[in-house]
């Protein structure tokens, strides 16, 4: 038996919230039509299944969790497909100390290292901290603060 396009992106939907792009992708993937592909995203939408502001909001919790900074979580809502207005309005909305969270990041991945002690030590945790997509900004702040250098 066939499972209708609307069967499966109920389905999939049922187990965790995806992007629109995604569910799209996934459809597309088992051999349905792009108009039934639309009208099933478009019946899914109107449910409220599918909404790509709350699953945006999902993953900024997410990321957030992680430690990551405002690049890394802008670039992964970017690959999920969702659109710039939804991944800038999901990180406005946030309450996160983005310069908090950078240096709380670095504590913890530096707990056992100690102090800085030279250019190289810095040099290789900026690398680290920008990976984590904080901005150079928040990058500065998180080494410059050592509240155990008072």
């Amino acid at each position: 038996m066939t499972m209708s396009a609307m069967q499966v992106a109920v389905g999939l939907l049922a187990r965790r919230d995806y992007s629109r792009y995604q569910i799209k992708s996934k459809l597309n993937q088992k051999g349905f039509l792009d108009g039934e592909i639309e009208a099933v995203l478009g019946q899914c939408e109107s449910q409220g299944y599918l909404d790509d502001a709350r699953f945006a909001g999902l993953l900024l919790s997410s990321h957030i969790a992680k430690g990551h900074g405002q690049n890394k979580i802008r670039q992964s809502m970017s690959q999920k497909g969702l659109a710039k207005e939804i991944i800038e309005s999901s990180l406005n909305q946030s309450d996160c100390d983005w310069f908090e969270l950078a240096r709380q990041k670095a504590a913890k991945k530096y707990a056992t290292s100690g102090p800085i002690e030279d250019q190289k030590e810095r040099a290789k945790r900026v690398r680290y901290l920008l990976s984590q997509g904080f901005g150079f900004d928040q990058v500065a702040y998180a080494l410059e603060v050592d509240p155990d250098f008072d």
